[in-house]
């Protein structure tokens, strides 16, 4: 048995900030990760906003190794159905200009970078260890068991994603519910060096990402594709019960997907370098973890930290902020030498004065507005049926623009029906 003030599970981004700040603080600090490094289990779609690191470690993006790869200053989303694509297409040069807005990563750089920062400022890695359960007494967390090792500690972070096997055990999380849960899955598509810059028209660090709602059709969630430095993300997040509903897999969905005519030709050529699957909690505010009990605390996606605002998708600034603020609060509780629940509730005290749960609570209806059918099916056939007349002349009279708004919807929703839809996608986004 070994004893170090803080034990940390899981680096990821959360648990390695938490490690971070509580190592540079002088305490001992272990953190523990079932991968053989970093970034080996880590799972994600790929788009860093940069305000929550950056207030770590101004100016990140100048270190060597460069953790990130292209600054994101080209924004698209895309509705998209079998051969068409209706797109909002945002471009800002701002963005792509230091302290930019967001940054396109690979985790498997990421997060080794990361976890350096954390083991020079003290913490002790202990990589490739499956942790099988937390040590408790009289109900109290003191530690984590592998096979027959126990490591004690004070306090406890658990940042071990989404899974969240050992948090779930720490209290009474929310029952399971198939409606709130998604299936990831992204691939890594390699390119010639140069054709990333040509097929997006990119000059220097700068990036685009493409959201999309859609396609495939009637099945519930959208896709991602984000330009790195000579490779392409491309990906999907569905609801597990859209796809259990439809009877089909998420590699057959992936790969329609990649066969649309907007994302092929961006893909042509391109060579299969990563294939990665996880889960994803997307049930918001309604649906957090218990964050912290006697002995220990719970950061980053462990916590449920995902929101989906329609524009964004965001879990990586929430685990780093949320890691952040739970490894300043072990070492309070350190010092303090009082590790209880009744001690460590100042962390949901400060996640709550954080943009974490100022945001969740902010954006609490999201989850219901994405299960809504119409979003997948409807209105992307509206739109685009709507843009199709809209541009397609073959001289035998083009209807006015009225006219051709009320083709599109007629037969597909009622005017009622897109004004109540609007609203409440208003309301909650």
């Amino acid at each position: 048995m070994e004893r170090f003030d803080i034990v940390v599970v899981g680096a990821g981004l959360a648990g390695c900030v938490a490690a971070y700040t509580a190592a540079r603080e002088g305490l001992q600090v272990v953190l523990v990760e079932r991968g053989s490094q970093p970034g080996t289990k880590t799972v994600s779609g790929g788009l860093l906003y940069t305000h929550a690191l950056g207030r770590l470690f101004p100016k990140f993006w100048e270190e060597e190794p460069c953790p990130v790869e292209r600054a994101i200053d080209r924004n698209v989303v895309s509705f998209l159905t079998p051969t068409r694509a209706a797109s909002l297409d945002y471009f800002d040069a701002e963005f792509s200009r230091p302290p930019f807005n967001a940054f396109s990563v690979l985790r498997s750089r990421l997060d080794p970078w990361l976890a350096a920062k954390a083991e020079a400022a003290g913490a002790v890695p202990v990589y490739g260890i499956k942790i099988d359960d937390l040590v408790k007494e009289n109900g109290h967390v003191v530690g984590i068991r592998a096979g027959d090792d126990e490591i004690r500690a004070d306090v406890v972070i658990l940042s071990e994603g989404s899974n969240a096997i050992l948090a779930r055990g720490t209290a009474s999380p929310p029952k399971p519910d198939p409606h709130v849960v998604g299936v990831g899955v992204k691939q890594v598509i390699g390119l010639p060096p140069g054709e990333v810059e040509r097929r997006f028209q990119l000059r220097g660090i700068s990036g685009t990402q493409y959201t999309t709602i859609g396609f495939p059709s009637d099945v519930e969630g959208g896709g991602f594709l984000y330009t790195n430095r000579e490779t392409l993300s491309i990906g999907l997040i569905l609801g597990m019960e859209s796809l259990v509903r439809k009877g089909v897999s998420m590699f057959e969905v992936l790969e329609e997907y990649r066969q649309h005519p907007l994302l092929s030709r961006l893909l042509d050529g391109g060579t299969l370098l990563e294939y990665s699957g996880c889960f994803v909690e997307e049930g918001g505010w309604g649906r957090l973890l218990p964050l912290f009990g006697d002995g220990y605390l719970v950061a980053g996606s462990a916590a449920g930290f995902f929101l989906n605002s329609g524009f964004t998708l965001r879990g990586m600034d929430f685990a780093l902020e949320s890691g952040r603020i739970a490894g300043e609060t072990a070492v309070r509780a350190v010092r303090a030498k009082d590790p209880s629940a009744a001690s460590l509730t100042s962390y949901r005290t400060a996640l709550e004065q954080s943009f974490v749960l100022k945001e969740l609570r902010a954006f609490r209806g999201y989850p219901a507005v994405f299960r809504n059918p119409r979003l997948y099916g409807t209105y992307p056939e509206i739109l685009t049926r709507l843009l199709h007349g809209a541009f397609f002349t073959d001289g035998s009279g083009r209807p006015h623009l009225r006219k051709l708004l009320a083709e599109s919807y007629r037969g597909r929703a009622s005017l009622t029906r897109i004004a109540r839809d609007a609203w409440k996608f208003s309301s909650a986004l």
